[in-house]
C-alpha cells in the first residue's frame, strides 16, 4: 500500500468569502468616517479666517467702546475675505462675524457665527451656527 500525501494548495472558497466580508464591513465603517474627517479638515480653514478677524473687531470695539460700527471695511476692520477656498461668503456686521462654508452636508451649507460681548473691558466670543451641531467647531 502506498500512501499518497495530498498537499494543501491555496485557500478554500469559504475562507476567501470570510475575508471579503470582513473587508466589506471595515470599508462600510471607514468610508463615512473618512468623508466626515475630510469635511471637518476643510472647515478648519473657515474657523481660521473667522479667528483672524476677531483681533481687528476686538480692537475696533476697544476704540469705539461698543460693537456698533465694527463692520467689514470700516473702523479698522478689513473687508470680508472670500478668497480662501472653503469660504463661500463672509460678513462682519457690528462685530458679528458670519462665515458660510463651501463645505456642505447633504446639500446644506455649514455656517460659523462668532458674536462678541464686552465684559468689564474684555471681549468674549460666543460661537453659534450649524457647525456646532456637526461638532466641527467648539
Amino acid at each position: 500500500m502506498s500512501k499518497t500525501n495530498k498537499l494543501q494548495q491555496g485557500f478554500t472558497l469559504i475562507e476567501l468569502m470570510i475575508v471579503v466580508a470582513i473587508i466589506g464591513i471595515l470599508a462600510a465603517i471607514a468610508i463615512p468616517t473618512y468623508s466626515d474627517y475630510t469635511k471637518k479638515a476643510k472647515f478648519a480653514e473657515v474657523i481660521s479666517v473667522g479667528n483672524s478677524f476677531k483681533t481687528t473687531v476686538s480692537l475696533c470695539m476697544d476704540d469705539l467702546g461698543t460693537n456698533v460700527g465694527c463692520s467689514a471695511g470700516s473702523n479698522g476692520v478689513p473687508a470680508a475675505d472670500t478668497a480662501p477656498t472653503n469660504v463661500f461668503s463672509m460678513t462682519v456686521t457690528d462685530g458679528v462675524i458670519t462665515i458660510v462654508s463651501t463645505v456642505s452636508v447633504e446639500g446644506d451649507a455649514i455656517d460659523f457665527i462668532i458674536t462678541p460681548t464686552t465684559n468689564s473691558g474684555s471681549v468674549t466670543w460666543a460661537q453659534t451656527g450649524s457647525c456646532l451641531a456637526k461638532g466641527w467647531c467648539k
